[in-house]
């Protein structure tokens, strides 16, 4: 049993500020353009704070696909339920299709993706879909459609874009510049756990690691799990 001067001690693996229930900051509210109730039952409906914005997603396959393009280096944002596209079908009905994600790229490029399991794209005719919409729907809209399915990313893709979605929502700002400095000086790609240890921040240093993939400081030399056996490289700006 503990005493109470081993109770009151305080606990070494956590940094201060010390978290709390108190200090919240609202985030933005969703951009997208349709919103379904959470309460159904059966399902995996949530949200995730994304580039500090409520990103609202009807499956776990819509959350994980999200995670993991938005963890792509040529993304900038994402916004789901989005965009909007009217079509006619062969009997002249007008309908809305929406996208479950908007894609805006580093490069400009906007991409329109629908979620899909395997088995289902062939009987949901969603490519042929696509091949409607394709000649409706604005440049400035999208200029690219994609049908994503989860045989189109790794375990180590997703395990990638969950750690770097939850390391990128904390501040360590002096961590982060130790670790910046420490790329700016790398002329070779080189081990995780060299940048670690020169970091002499253990565990933080991992997590500035990670954020600095995240920011596109750093890149993964390989497709693989990021962790301390995983070869990094920096990024140079042209």
């Amino acid at each position: 049993m503990l005493t109470l001067k081993q109770y009151l001690k305080a606990n070494t693996a956590v940094r201060p500020p010390v978290p709390s229930g108190e200090w919240w900051t609202e985030t933005a509210r969703s951009r997208g353009k349709r919103h379904f109730k959470f309460a159904n039952k059966g399902s995996s409906r949530g949200v995730a704070v994304v580039d500090d914005t409520a990103v609202e997603g009807e499956s776990r396959q819509e959350r994980l696909g999200m995670l993991v393009i938005r963890a792509r280096p040529d993304t900038r944002r994402v916004v789901e339920q989005s965009p909007q596209v009217d079509y006619v079908d062969a009997e002249g009905v007008v309908h809305v299709h929406t996208f479950d994600l908007h894609v805006y790229r580093m490069d400009g490029k906007k991409v329109g993706v629908d979620f899909k399991p395997a088995k289902l794209v062939k009987p949901s005719e969603i490519r042929e879909l696509h091949a409607v919409l394709a000649r409706r729907i604005s440049p400035r809209t999208a200029d690219e459609l994609l049908v994503l399915t989860p045989a189109m990313y790794t375990r180590a893709d997703v395990y990638n874009a969950e750690l770097m979605h939850t390391l990128t929502r904390q501040e360590f700002q002096d961590d982060d510049e130790t670790v910046l400095r420490l790329v700016r000086r790398m002329k070779d790609p080189a081990p995780i756990a060299d940048l670690v240890a020169r970091s002499k921040l253990a565990g933080y240093g991992f997590n500035s690691v990670v954020r600095a993939i995240a920011e596109g400081h750093l890149r993964m030399t390989e497709r693989r799990r990021i962790e301390y056996g995983a070869v990094v490289a920096p990024v140079r700006e042209a």
